[in-house]
C-alpha cells in the first residue's frame, strides 16, 4: 500500500509525538505500507508570516534512511505546500530550490490569512464560507504546481459543533469546477483518511463527489494518512480499499519525480 500524505519532525504541528524518518519507515512496514511520502507543512499566506519546513534537512534524512530501508519502503521526497497561490515567488522558489517526487497542494487558510481550523463557526455564516473555500481551491488549482489536491472535505472536519453536522450535500455546483480543473490538470484528489477518524466516522470524500469526479473522466485517487504521528501511518487504509474499490477504481496513483504512475489495489 502507498501512504502519500504524512508529517515529520519537521512539521511545525507534531510537537506531541514529533518522528524520526527512520521512525516512519519502521511504522510503515510494520502497517504494511511499502511506498511513503514524506509531505512536511510548508504554508504560504498572503500577509502573515509563512510556515516554512527545513526541507534540505528532511531531504537529507531521507536520503540517509533510504539504504537502511531499501527493499521494504520506498521514502519518497514530498512536501504539503499550503496556499501555493497566496505567495506564488515562494512557492516557486521552494518548488525550483529542491527536487520532489510528490507535492500535495493544500488549502488551511482562507485569503485573511485565518486558518479554518480557526474561525468562530458558531458566528459566521458557514455557507458562504464553504462557497469562497471552492472558490479559493479552484484558484489554487489554476495557480497549479502540485499534483495532488488534498483533502477536499478539511472543513467538515473542522466546522462540527454540538448542533450541527456540516455536509457537503447542497454544495455540488461549487464542487463541480474544482473536479473539472482537477480532471484538467491531472490532478490526483486525495482520499485522507484522517476523515474516518474525525466525527464523520467514514471515508472521504464523500462518495457522490468520487464519483462525479470519475464521471468527469478523472481517473487519479491518492490515499494519505495525514499521520502526525508515526503510530498513524496507513491507518484505516483496509477500510479506504475497500471504498475506493467500490466506486469504480480499481488503481491509485503514486507520483516519482513529480511523475504519476499507476499503483494496483
Amino acid at each position: 500500500m502507498i501512504d502519500l500524505h504524512t508529517h515529520s519532525k519537521y512539521s511545525f504541528d507534531t510537537e506531541a509525538e514529533p518522528a524520526e524518518i527512520t521512525d516512519m519507515a519502521q511504522a510503515a512496514i510494520r502497517a504494511g505500507v511499502n511506498v511513503l511520502a514524506v509531505t512536511d507543512h510548508y504554508d504560504l499566506f498572503r500577509e502573515a508570516p509563512s510556515i516554512f519546513c527545513d526541507v534540505a534537512a528532511i531531504q537529507a534524512d531521507i536520503a540517509a534512511a533510504r539504504p537502511q530501508f531499501d527493499g521494504q519502503v520506498e521514502l519518497l521526497r514530498g512536501i504539503e505546500l499550503g496556499q501555493p497561490q497566496r505567495n506564488p515567488a515562494l512557492a516557486e522558489e521552494v518548488l525550483s530550490n529542491f527536487s520532489f517526487d510528490v507535492v500535495i497542494g493544500s488549502l488551511h487558510v482562507m485569503p485573511n490569512d485565518v486558518d479554518l481550523y480557526d474561525h468562530d463557526y458558531d458566528h459566521i455564516d458557514c455557507d458562504a464560507l464553504l462557497r469562497d473555500y471552492f472558490a479559493e481551491m479552484v484558484r489554487m488549482e489554476q495557480h497549479g504546481g502540485f499534483d495532488i489536491l488534498a483533502h477536499l472535505d478539511y472543513p467538515l472536519r473542522v466546522m462540527k459543533r454540538p448542533h450541527t453536522n456540516p455536509s457537503f450535500d447542497n454544495f455540488m455546483e461549487h464542487i463541480l469546477p474544482v473536479l473539472r480543473e482537477a480532471v484538467n490538470r491531472g490532478y490526483a484528489i486525495e482520499c485522507n483518511a484522517a476523515t474516518l477518524f474525525s466525527w464523520m466516522q467514514r471515508p472521504g470524500p464523500d462518495r457522490w463527489i468520487l464519483e462525479e469526479y470519475r464521471r468527469l473522466g478523472g481517473e487519479r485517487i491518492s490515499l494519505g494518512s495525514d499521520a502526525h504521528r508515526a503510530r498513524d501511518i496507513g491507518r484505516g487504509f483496509d477500510v479506504y480499499a475497500d471504498y475506493i474499490r467500490s466506486l469504480g477504481f480499481d488503481h491509485l496513483t503514486v507520483f516519482r519525480n513529480r511523475q504519476a504512475q499507476a499503483y494496483p489495489i
